[in-house]
């Protein structure tokens, strides 16, 4: 390893440990976990990839990994329903396709949840409140279900409650998603912590006092506990 990248190496490693300090000293007690690319796996170049398969060009446009845009948006929002998606999708694509090579489309974005961070969400149950915050859609959720699966457990036997964009009609980073939060389940904002992979969505969760970790695309989060 070169001087340089044991440096940034080193660094990161002494940030992570200081944070983790930080936390352990701040008598948290409210977990606030995001769902994509914290707790599960997700590809954006494979699902633009199917969906150009299909011919439904705009993808590379619409789909991100943090923040969609266009039909995707107003799906993660709840604004329009399943039906209205796919016939949106219909009427933009070059040539006739079904609902269900759309939604396979779509859904190929997720990979999966690796057994080791559902085991450690239980494990944190036993400490913590843990709760699911995420930015995701109807299809995407149904389609994540079984994901959970892992020996007796399934999905809401991991989290004391789950927040949804698209049944909330909110999305991250929109304050207003947090404070429903908080109100809904009478937190304190300074006891909980949220760990998403969005800056700009911790910084929205600080400003209602909440206190928040933005997981590295590389970083393990279960080392911080």
């Amino acid at each position: 390893m070169s001087l340089h990248r044991m440096f940034f190496h080193n660094f990161a490693a002494e940030l992570q440990k200081s944070t983790i300090i930080h936390f352990m000293n701040n008598n948290i007690k409210n977990l606030v976990f995001d769902f994509g690319r914290v707790l599960i796996d997700v590809d954006r170049e494979r699902s633009i990839k199917a969906f150009h398969d299909i011919e439904f060009t705009q993808a590379d446009n619409l789909i991100s990994y943090c923040y969609q845009k266009g039909i995707f948006r107003e799906l993660e929002l709840g604004n329009i329903s399943s039906e209205v998606f796919y016939q949106s999708i219909h009427n933009e694509a070059k040539r006739g396709i079904t609902d269900e090579q759309i939604k396979n489309a779509w859904n190929s974005m997720l990979v999966g949840i690796k057994p080791h961070k559902l085991e450690k969400l239980i494990e944190l149950r036993k400490q913590y409140k843990i709760y699911l915050l995420s930015n995701t859609n109807i299809i995407h959720w149904d389609a994540a279900k079984e994901m959970f699966s892992w020996g007796e457990y399934k999905r809401e036997d991991y989290f004391d409650d789950i927040f949804l964009s698209f049944e909330m009609h909110l999305c991250k980073p929109d304050p207003n998603i947090f404070r429903a939060l908080t109100n809904r389940v009478s937190i304190l904002p300074y006891n909980t912590l949220l760990l998403d992979d969005s800056e700009e969505n911790c910084q929205a969760a600080r400003s209602i006092g909440w206190q928040a970790h933005c997981v590295r695309q590389d970083e393990e989060w279960l080392t911080l506990f």
